[in-house]
């Protein structure tokens, strides 16, 4: 399987807000969301914002050319810090290394001082980018919690990758 990724132009912005949607919905198994009364976990929201944005980098995934997730990354400036923001595979093509190959190509994007956080509720994230950055940082980051998304969070440094 080939990964890649593929930054996010104007006319792939409802694609977008569609796998929005869909990792909204896996993400109710772990947050106990409910749909409102349009059948819709996510209302109000436009990715145009984030692409707008000079603080935000938007990339499908893709596996073999197919549509296979999403990757928002934020530049956290005040704390020169780059966040991987949202991070999305379909359940399609998990525990094929395709999340893992395309967090590789994401963190080998820019190089400088990252942060990857995960809702206390989400353990499978957890052990998910616990592995990830264990293995891309050589063992070479720390993780927190913070208080202010209530779960774990780990950093590393690429500079010298």
């Amino acid at each position: 399987m080939l990964v890649t990724l593929e930054k996010v132009k104007e006319d792939g912005i409802v694609t977008l807000n569609h796998l929005v949607e869909l990792a909204s919905y896996d993400l109710s198994e772990y947050n106990g969301r409910d749909v409102n009364e349009n059948g819709l976990f996510v209302v109000d929201f436009d990715s145009k914002s984030w692409l707008d944005s000079e603080h935000f980098h938007l990339f499908f995934v893709r596996v073999d050319g197919k549509i296979a997730g999403f990757v928002v990354i934020r530049h956290l400036y005040k704390e020169q810090v780059i966040n991987l923001n949202h991070f999305f595979v379909l359940r399609k093509y998990r525990r094929q290394g395709v999340g893992r190959e395309a967090a590789i190509q994401a963190f080998n994007l820019f190089k400088g001082r990252w942060r990857v956080n995960q809702y206390d509720w989400n353990v499978p994230a957890q052990h998910f980018w616990r592995s990830v950055i264990q293995a891309y940082s050589k063992q070479n980051y720390t993780e927190t919690i913070r208080e202010d998304i209530k779960g774990p969070s780990q950093e590393f440094s690429n500079h010298e990758m």
